[in-house]
C-alpha cells in the first residue's frame, strides 16, 4: 500500500527530453527527512546534482496506522507511492509508462534507508508501442485505456 502523497510541482516533462521515438528516460530521486520523503524526477541529460525537478512529490505515512517510518520496508513504501504517482501522471497525460526500474541498489548500503532511487522511460503521446512487448503500465495491471 503507498503512502500518502501531496504533488509539491506537477510533472512538466520538456519536449526535447522525448527522443525521436517519443521516448524519455528520466531519474526518480527521493530523499526522507524523519517521516517524510521529498521524491524528485530529474532530467538525465544532466548530472543529477545539478537537474531541475521535473515534478515533485512529498510522501508521508498515516499516522493512523502503525508507525512504518522505523520499518526496513519503509524505502520500498517511498518508491511504490512514487510509482502510483507516476502511473497516473502518465495516465492523465496520454502517455505510456514502459519502464520502471528500482536504482536503490546504486544508493551505498549506509544511506539506503534515507534515499531511494529509480529510472523511469515514459513513451509520449505520439510513442508507437511494439507488438507484442508488454511494458510496465501493463504488467502492473494499468493498461493505458
Amino acid at each position: 500500500m503507498p503512502l500518502h502523497y501531496e504533488v509539491v510541482e506537477p510533472l512538466t516533462v520538456p519536449v526535447n527530453e522525448f527522443n525521436e521515438n517519443h521516448i524519455a528516460v528520466l531519474l526518480v530521486v527521493g530523499n526522507r527527512y524523519g517521516g517524510q520523503w521529498k521524491i524528485d524526477v530529474l532530467s538525465q541529460r544532466e548530472r543529477s546534482g545539478e537537474a531541475a525537478a521535473l515534478g515533485t512529490i512529498e510522501a508521508f505515512h498515516d499516522h493512523q496506522r502503525v508507525n512504518l517510518t522505523d520499518s526496513p520496508r519503509y524505502p520500498q513504501l517511498g518508491l511504490d507511492t512514487a510509482l502510483i504517482w507516476l502511473l497516473t501522471e502518465a495516465k492523465e497525460k496520454g502517455w505510456r509508462l514502459l519502464i520502471w526500474e528500482d536504482v536503490s541498489d546504486q544508493v551505498p548500503e549506509d544511506a539506503r534507508k534515507f534515499t531511494i532511487g529509480a529510472r523511469v522511460a515514459f513513451g509520449g503521446d505520439q510513442f508507437v508501442p511494439a507488438p507484442a512487448v508488454v511494458y510496465a503500465d501493463e504488467a502492473l495491471g494499468t493498461i493505458k485505456s
